[in-house]
Parts: C-alpha cells; sequence; structure tokens
C-alpha cells in the first residue's frame, strides 16, 4: 500500500486525530494567553507562537494551506529570535504534514527543518549542538507517527471502497435477479396468458366444432405452461439449485426454423394466415439463436396482443455471411383493439436489450398497411 498513488495523495485529517488536534490546540493557545496575562505584556514572540497554534489548527480543515502557514511562521519566528522551540514546533508539525499532504510537501517541510537547524547552529544561537540533534530525532517520530496515521488512513478508505463495491456487486446481483425473474414473468407467463385469453374470447365465436377444438386444445395448452412457468418462477424466487426457467430451456433446444415455424402456426389458430421464410438460419450460434427466436415469439405474441384482427402475417429470417435479419409484418387490425393491449409493455425494450448484448439492433414501426419489426443481428 505504501507504493500505491493513492496512499499518497494528498488527504484531510482523519476525524478522530482532526478532534485530538483542535483539543491540544485549545490547550496551547490557554497556556499561551497564561503566559501573556502573567507577563502584562504582548511580545512579540507571543504573536508568532498564537499565529503557529492557529496554523496547526488549520490542519482540520485545510492541510495544504497549514502546512505552508506553520512553515512560514515557525521559519520565520526561528530566525528572528534564534530559538529552538519554533524548530520543535515545526518538527511537531510534521505528524500532519506527513498524515495529510502531498509527498512534495514533505519534501519542502523536511527540506526547512534541516536548513533551519543547521542555520541555528552556525549562527550559534541558544540552540546547542545536542538539542539539534534532540530535535531531529523527535522530527523523525513525528514523521513515522504521521506516515502511520496516513496508513490508518488509507486502510479505513480502503475497507470503505472495497465495501461499496461489494454493495454495488449485490446491487447488480439483485437486478439481474429481478431482470431474470421479469423475463420469466413476461415471457412464460404473460404470452400464454395472452394466447388463453384470444382463444377464450374466440371460443363462442367460432364457426365450427373443429375450430372450437383448436381452441379449446390452446386454451389447456397455455394454461398449462403457464403453471409450469409460474412453478418455474416459484424456483428462481427460491433460488433452487439446478432448477433453471423452463421457457429458457425450451428456447435453447429448438432451432429458428422449428421455432418460427411454431410460432408461425400459434397465429394461424388465431385465424391469422402466416407466412415463413427461413434462409441460411440453419446452424447459428446458441446465443444468437435463442435472441433470435425470443425476438420472434415476442413480435408473434404482440400480434395476438394488439393486433387480434390482422388477417395475415409473415415471418422471415434471413442469413448471409454478415448478418442475420429477421422481419415479422401483419396487416392493419380489422376490429375492435382489446383495452389491456392500450396499457402497452415492456416487452420490446427487453427485446432491444437482449439483442444489444450480441451487438444486434432492433426496429419496429407503422407501415402504410400494418406493422413490421425488423432486428439485424452482425454474424460472430
Amino acid at each position: 500500500m505504501l507504493r500505491t498513488p493513492v496512499f499518497w495523495r494528498a488527504r484531510e485529517l482523519h476525524p478522530f486525530f482532526r478532534l485530538l488536534l483542535l483539543l491540544v490546540v485549545a490547550v496551547l493557545v490557554c497556556v499561551q494567553i497564561g503566559v501573556m496575562v502573567a507577563s502584562g505584556e504582548i511580545a512579540r514572540g507571543d504573536l508568532l507562537a498564537v499565529g503557529s497554534y492557529a496554523g496547526l489548527a488549520l490542519f482540520a480543515w485545510h492541510p495544504l494551506s497549514a502546512a505552508l502557514m506553520t512553515m512560514a511562521i515557525c521559519g520565520t519566528s526561528a530566525v528572528l529570535t534564534g530559538s529552538g522551540g519554533d524548530l520543535l514546533e515545526l518538527g511537531v508539525a510534521l505528524v500532519f504534514v506527513s498524515a495529510t499532504c502531498a509527498p512534495a510537501v514533505i519534501v519542502l517541510h523536511l527540506a526547512l527543518l534541516a536548513a533551519l537547524s543547521a542555520y541555528l547552529v552556525i549562527a550559534e544561537s541558544t540552540l546547542v549542538t545536542n538539542g539539534v540533534y534532540g530535535i531531529l530525532a523527535c522530527a523523525l517520530v513525528a514523521l513515522l507517527v504521521g506516515i502511520t496515521a496516513r496508513l490508518f488512513t488509507a486502510r479505513e478508505e480502503f475497507l470503505l471502497a472495497q465495501r461499496a463495491r461489494i454493495a454495488r456487486a449485490f446491487a447488480e446481483i439483485s437486478r439481474l435477479q429481478q431482470d431474470r425473474i421479469a423475463d420469466e414473468l413476461h415471457d412464460g407467463i404473460a404470452h400464454d396468458l395472452t394466447l388463453l385469453l384470444f382463444h377464450a374470447r374466440a371460443l363462442p365465436k367460432q364457426p365450427d366444432e373443429q375450430a372450437r377444438q383448436v381452441s379449446l386444445t390452446t386454451i389447456e395448452d397455455s394454461a398449462s405452461r403457464a403453471l409450469r412457468s409460474a412453478q418455474s418462477l416459484l424456483a428462481v424466487m427460491r433460488d433452487a439449485p439446478g432448477r433453471s426457467p423452463s421457457g429458457s430451456e425450451e428456447t435453447a433446444r429448438v432451432d429458428v426454423p422449428d421455432a418460427a415455424e411454431a410460432l408461425a402456426q400459434k397465429l394461424r389458430d388465431a385465424g391469422i394466415r402466416t407466412r415463413v421464410s427461413v434462409t441460411g438460419a440453419t446452424a447459428l450460434p446458441p446465443g444468437v439463436a435463442e435472441v433470435l427466436v425470443e425476438t420472434i415469439t415476442e413480435a408473434s405474441m404482440n400480434i395476438i396482443k394488439h393486433a387480434p384482427g390482422s388477417t395475415a402475417a409473415a415471418i422471415e429470417v434471413t442469413a448471409d455471411t454478415e448478418e442475420i435479419t429477421l422481419q415479422v409484418r401483419n396487416n392493419r387490425s380489422r376490429g375492435r383493439v382489446p383495452a389491456e393491449s392500450a396499457l402497452g409493455g415492456h416487452g420490446l425494450a427487453r427485446a432491444k436489450e437482449r439483442l444489444a448484448r450480441v451487438s444486434g439492433e432492433l426496429s419496429a414501426g407503422p407501415t402504410s398497411d400494418g406493422w413490421v419489426l425488423r432486428a439485424v443481428i452482425p454474424v460472430p
């Protein structure tokens, strides 16, 4: 951690050390005020001392300004008075400089401390040689204490960042689980209920026994699939091991031509003449084939749900060396549109998301005589 740039970046003082600093500075200021009151006068050294304490207190809010202020005041006072006390204050301030400031400021502080120590020895001030060694030893201890405090703060920041990353990861897992459940509800249950509702409405209007039997069979099959999908959904919500949504398993087992023909038959059972054309899409990668089948399913169910009065539809899949193109068209619905279709849904939005996972695009909109959905997927 000591070698990482994050460790050496400028940072604020830890709240605990900030509180401790303010308490110490408050005590020092009180002592200094007591000295001034006892002496009955305010000397230049007293003002410089109060200024240096103010510089130390500033570390609680703006470390860089505090470091520069402390260096300026203590350096000036040491030169003017020739006292080692200011040099000692500069060494103590190294605790906060090394704990909060960038490496360049730390080096500048150490250089100033060394230069002032040499100046006072050469100038034969009241500071004797042994005193210089003592102050430098205090400065070394202050440097180590500051780096230790910096390590404590950096470790806490690292742990907080790691906790935030874990929280984001759990949130993403939760979102994916919710999307999975929503997909199962939409692809498994909502589609089957759409077929069931359509044929339940059409049942009393069927012209002959054969059409009536088709509707009854479709209602039974759709209800059975919806029940299985609900059971699968419960397994997903309980996170049962080894269980996955039945709809995704079925999609993975069928190829595109068979799936397109099966969905076209559902449209025919609903009274919509449907033409199927699949060219060159017999050996697609599993992920692409699954997304393609899901898109055809969404388009077919939308026709039954939103345009039950359509009389003709077409499912066309064309694959070449560069891209796979899907087009699902239907003519304009004749008759009243079911009230629930006005509520809309998220099927096309989810279809776009699935296509985006395989770098595909989807567009849908009205034409002069109906509606068309078009999807393009580049060949991997």
